[in-house]
């Protein structure tokens, strides 16, 4: 009996020391191609669009599918400033952006987003990085939507790296589910490929070498809903569980709440299980304010042939303690050129005169 416990003892010693050296990425290291988007931010970078439906450039960050009903050309721009408390720090701000492009096209919607990170905290070393990703997303019937993504980087700093990998994803908009209207479920497949493998940056566990980030394999699943659907407030909520190998279990969940489809406020929180079990941890949750507003190009003969006379642009600021010494200051702007069509066509049947022959 002590022979098996000690055994046991020793199996249980390798497993952890073998885990702790496999999986080991510096910090915040799973989600920094989040942090140039206030929108990922406040909307609890949710594999389903977040609690009311949206989706931008952001999206291929969680779902390459979310965009795959987008129906205008868009534009988006993000920028995040990154502020360090912790006195050994020098410089103490850091800073991520990014710029990208949503084009549908009949046969599928294509996206793009060039993201930068540039953080070299004590508490969040994830370094310096230049990241273009590419998407391509297909609605296969009103409710089902599939995408493909295509992700490659440079990385310095600490080290020289490159990746390149690939993405999938899927939603479903189920409707209506009890009380809840808008039901949906989505999924994605993560950084299969190439990540950062060659880095030198700080890990989350001292002592260990640093591990590839982000992680291979990193599986994600989420739901979200209406729970209140009225034409001046809406009220959704998002939830979302993923792990990087099965290594650690990352949740994310959030609340947002529209007032007449213009004014937005968010709350968002991320609990990574595995960051909480080393002491680097945050439950302050990530707020933000957001504006959706129209307006129009009055004599413009291009912009009204291409049916963008009048078009819409959405605005969100937000702010998130990631950890103890590590605050984030964000913003991001999505222009769509004309305005989404709601109305479905009505088609009448003429069955002519009663004399016609």
């Amino acid at each position: 009996m002590k022979r098996i416990l000690l055994l046991t003892a020793m199996l249980i010693s390798i497993c952890t020391a073998y885990a702790q050296d496999a999986y080991n990425p510096p910090v915040n290291g799973e989600n920094f191609f989040e942090l140039s988007s206030a929108r990922l931010m406040t909307n609890a970078a949710s594999s389903t669009g977040g609690g009311i439906f949206y989706a931008n450039p952001s999206s291929l960050s969680v779902n390459p599918a979310l965009t795959a009903n987008e129906q205008r050309i868009a534009f988006n721009a993000g920028f995040t400033g990154l502020f360090s408390a912790n006195p050994s720090d020098s410089p103490k701000i850091g800073a991520a952006f990014q710029l990208g492009s949503v084009v549908p096209f009949k046969w599928a919607v294509f996206t793009a987003l060039i993201n930068g990170t540039m953080c070299s905290f004590e508490d969040m070393n994830i370094n310096d990085s230049m990241n273009l990703k590419l998407g391509l997303s297909k609605s296969i019937t009103d409710n089902l939507y599939v995408g493909l993504g295509l992700d490659s980087g440079f990385f310095w700093g600490a080290g020289t790296d490159w990746s390149l990998y690939g993405n999938l994803g899927f939603l479903y908009k189920y409707g209506k589910l009890g009380f809840m209207d808008d039901f949906r479920i989505g999924g994605s497949i993560m950084n299969l490929g190439k990540t950062y493998t060659q880095t030198s940056s700080k890990p989350m566990i001292s002592g260990f070498d640093v591990s590839p980030y982000p992680s291979l394999l990193m599986i994600k699943a989420g739901v979200s809903g209406l729970l209140l659907n009225k034409d001046s407030v809406k009220i959704g909520f998002s939830a979302d569980v993923s792990t990087p190998m099965f290594h650690t279990v990352i949740f994310d969940a959030g609340l947002q709440c529209s007032i007449k489809n213009m004014f937005y406020i968010s709350v968002a929180e991320k609990f990574n299980l595995e960051e909480f079990a080393q002491g680097h941890d945050s439950f302050i949750p990530a707020i933000g304010i957001g504006l959706k507003f129209r307006f129009g190009f009055e004599n413009n003969e291009y912009m009204e042939s291409k049916g963008w006379a009048e078009s819409e642009m959405s605005t969100v600021v937000a702010y998130k303690e990631l950890f103890n010494s590590v605050h984030a200051i964000s913003t991001e702007v999505d222009l769509n050129l004309g305005t989404k069509d709601e109305t479905p066509p009505v088609i009448t049947l003429w069955f002519g005169d009663e004399g016609d022959d």
